[in-house]
């Protein structure tokens, strides 16, 4: 059985690669962001870089099993709720350092 969750995927705005030390840096940022913002079961870690989308580093949020096992409608919701998160989590990383990368939200299999 998988495990799914809500990953977001963060890329440069001028569309250079991301280093490993500024990978590291905007992995911190959104530890301290999913914290701030009391996500429940948000324990982020790099999920892949250059991969999933190219260029950007994916950091799943958290996961959880039981995803596959819900009906359509309510994976849909779910998928909603999950990208909400994402985007709030981008969008805090984004105030400290406006403008340098975009954010992508996405469900991802774990």
């Amino acid at each position: 059985m998988s495990a799914f969750g809500p990953a977001l995927f963060v890329s440069r705005a001028d569309g250079t690669a991301i280093t490993e030390a500024e990978q590291s840096a905007i992995l911190t940022r959104i530890r301290t962001a999913t914290a701030r913002l009391g996500l429940p079961r948000a324990v982020p870690r790099v999920y892949d870089y250059d991969g999933y989308q190219p260029l950007a580093l994916g950091v799943l949020l958290y996961s959880e099993y039981g995803y596959q096992h819900m009906p359509a409608e309510v994976r849909e919701d779910q998928d909603q709720a999950w990208a909400d998160q994402s985007r709030l989590v981008g969008a805090a990383v984004d105030s400290q350092i406006p403008s340098v990368y975009r954010f992508t939200a996405s469900t991802v299999e774990d």
